[in-house]
């Protein structure tokens, strides 16, 4: 793998906020993330992430940090920064794409030094450049990037990428995810004022929160040209193929799986099994209170993408919701 640094200005955040007008000096190499000259290894960044011009690192328990990270740092593990002139994105996939194969040699290792190294199996994602370890998994139809959210198939040939379709912040369903930024004005006799919120959301959560913008600004008519174009840009421009993934959604949340169960089928026809459109069946399913149908459906689609987090995670809080209630 080629060496790299790339080099961008920064402040950190806290509380959600920017701290400071005057930026500072980072850079991420082949091997560290370096932030305002305080050396941070990929080895101790378990997960990155980025919203827009954020970047957040989530760090290994005990990562040993210089006075102004450790000043910084939230939660005793997450350090967010706020990037200027470099995207947040590409600095991400920097990061992911050295540390993923950083972590991928570590385990090499370890198996090897179990004697186990014949278990080891790694792919190149085609997306983001990542290297998705699948040692521990089991070999199914597709492949989910932990790293960028796409899915892929063992050929390399990229199913859905994350670009466009990932999981909802909001309503954990598939579909097509943007930014958007929701404006809310108040009036309140003499306390006036205005709110502004980025929210990072499906087609089907966006034109509900259009919705409920439109109706509670439209007394100030300020707020209602940006609640009119959220409206119009939920519903506009959708992939031919997933035209239709939003309505299956918006049924599947109400609890109505039948009506949905019927478009998701029809979307198989293209992808088979897909374990997306399987999970947002099993979700619509466990709405209907169909539990058990649901289960199998999410069930599923772990058996035909066996490291698909967004599905395993939905059954691993169900299995534990099930714990809790037998202990109660």
């Amino acid at each position: 793998m080629q060496s790299a640094t790339l080099n961008f200005k920064f402040r950190y955040v806290q509380n959600g906020q920017g701290m400071g007008f005057i930026t500072k000096n980072g850079s991420v190499s082949d091997t560290a993330i370096t932030l305002d000259g305080e050396t941070v290894p990929y080895q101790s960044v378990v997960e990155s992430s980025n919203r827009d011009n954020r970047l957040v690192l989530l760090l290994a328990p005990g990562t040993p940090l210089g006075p102004k990270n450790i000043k910084r740092l939230q939660e005793s593990r997450y350090l967010v920064v706020e990037v200027a002139k470099v995207k947040a994105e590409e600095i991400k996939m920097h990061i992911d794409r050295f540390g993923s194969a950083i972590w991928a040699e570590a385990h090499r290792q370890q198996l090897a030094g179990e004697g186990r190294e014949n278990l080891f199996s790694i792919l190149p994602c085609p997306h983001c450049q990542a290297t998705i370890d699948i040692s521990n998994t089991e070999r199914t139809t597709y492949v989910y990037c932990p790293y960028c959210a796409s899915i892929l198939n063992h050929n390399l040939k990229i199913i859905s990428d994350s670009n466009t379709y990932s999981v909802c912040d909001e309503c954990h369903m598939y579909d097509r995810v943007r930014g958007y930024t929701v404006f809310h004005f108040y009036f309140l006799l003499v306390v006036y004022g205005w709110s502004m919120k980025r929210r990072f959301v499906c087609d089907t959560c966006a034109t509900s929160i259009a919705q409920r913008a439109l109706l509670t600004n439209l007394i100030f008519i300020l707020g209602v040209p940006s609640a009119i174009y959220m409206w119009i840009k939920a519903g506009s421009g959708r992939d031919p193929y997933f035209q239709d993934l939003a309505k299956a959604n918006k049924f599947a949340r109400k609890g109505n799986y039948q009506e949905a169960d019927v478009i998701y089928d029809q979307l198989f026809s293209l992808y088979p099994d897909h374990p997306g459109l399987l999970m947002n069946k099993g979700l619509g399913h466990l709405h209907g209170k169909d539990s058990s149908g649901g289960i199998n459906l999410l069930t599923r689609a772990l058996k035909v993408c066996s490291n698909y987090v967004p599905a395993f995670q939905i059954v691993q809080r169900i299995h534990q919701a099930a714990s809790n209630s037998q202990k109660a």
